[in-house]
């Protein structure tokens, strides 16, 4: 044996020792639905996963077994595979029709040589593309104009409401109150972000995303009908050795509501209604960010968004928005 080879040997040995036997073996079983819970037949999907070091120039490289398989009429596939860490990622490989997604996998032990728990179920949910439709969308990225003062922001013009900028109609209003102003983070500070809107009716509602997200189409279809709150807020603090930085999940969505108009009987008669993918992140020095859809016909729940007719043109490459 050469004595390059040698030292190749050993160091895949050292490194990756069970590369030099049989990687533990791995069952799971997809079960692939519609977002209507009906079963997907003939899904190509996609699955990898590592399987050893491969030593090489540098650190050398992770090599990665890659098998397509399809799902049976009741949208099932069962897949054994030898794995070496228990993680199997997975995605549909190019189904026409629906939206991009994937998710992984992770195995909790082995035992006997098999990884468990043996051959689980995996629940995955692809979306059909029904009906995108043209809407405002913006990836947020600015800083509140003022403090201590209830600012606007126009999401159909996308911008502050002038003075600060170039809308006219106060969608979501801002305020960054100071109890304790911020200069600097070594010094105790205490801020609340507060976020209002214009009319009676208007609102926002949470919505929590659990577990692993298989679509790029995100959120619902369809933006709640009712159970809009009229404000929400976030402290920010540094005082007494207590902390809070505003950090929130990336699993935190919104759906909202705006331009409401209620009839005599207090119901909605007109508005529009609109998501924000992900979070609201806000800083103590009045940073904001968050990336936000409206639907601009009145009324229309639909929050399907085609990302080749955003309704915003030229925007700068950190504001555009290209998932659905």
């Amino acid at each position: 044996m050469k004595i390059d080879n040698y030292i190749a040997f050993i160091a895949l040995f050292i490194f990756n020792p069970i590369s030099l036997i049989a990687n533990p073996t791995a069952q799971l079983t997809f079960h692939v639905v519609s977002d209507d819970g009906k079963p997907v037949p003939n899904v190509p999907l996609l699955l990898s996963s590592f399987d050893h070091w491969q030593p090489g120039e540098g650190f050398g490289r992770d090599i990665y077994t890659n098998t397509t398989v399809k799902t049976d009429d009741n949208g099932v596939v069962t897949v054994t595979e030898n794995i070496a860490r228990g993680d199997v990622h997975y995605g549909e490989n190019q189904l026409s029709g629906y939206y991009s997604g994937g998710g992984k996998y992770q195995f909790k032990s082995v035992l006997n040589g098999k990884w468990q728990p043996w051959n689980p179920t995996v629940e995955f949910v692809v979306k059909p593309i029904l009906n995108p439709i043209p809407m405002y969308a913006q990836a947020v990225r600015t800083t509140i104009p003022a403090k201590n003062k209830a600012i606007g922001y126009d999401l159909e013009i996308g911008d502050w409401v002038a003075p600060y900028g170039k809308g006219s109609v106060s969608d979501f209003i801002f305020s960054l109150n100071e109890k304790v102003p911020f200069t600097k983070l070594s010094q105790p500070y205490d801020v609340i972000n507060l976020l209002s809107f214009s009319n009676i009716g208007d609102g926002i509602q949470s919505l929590m995303l659990t577990g692993a997200v298989g679509s790029s189409f995100r959120l619902p279809r369809f933006a709640p009908a009712n159970e809009y709150q009229p404000t929400l807020s976030q402290q920010l603090y540094s005082i007494n050795n207590k902390i809070s930085d505003g950090a929130v999940s990336n699993n935190q969505n919104y759906f909202y509501r705006v331009r409401t108009v209620l009839d005599g009987s207090g119901n909605v008669k007109s508005a529009l209604y609109g998501k924000i993918s992900g979070p609201i992140e806000c800083g103590a020095q009045g940073y904001i960010q968050f990336t936000y859809y409206l639907n601009p016909t009145p009324n229309d729940r639909n929050m399907e968004f085609d990302p080749s007719k955003n309704l915003f043109q030229n925007l700068p490459t950190l504001q555009q928005v290209t998932a659905p």
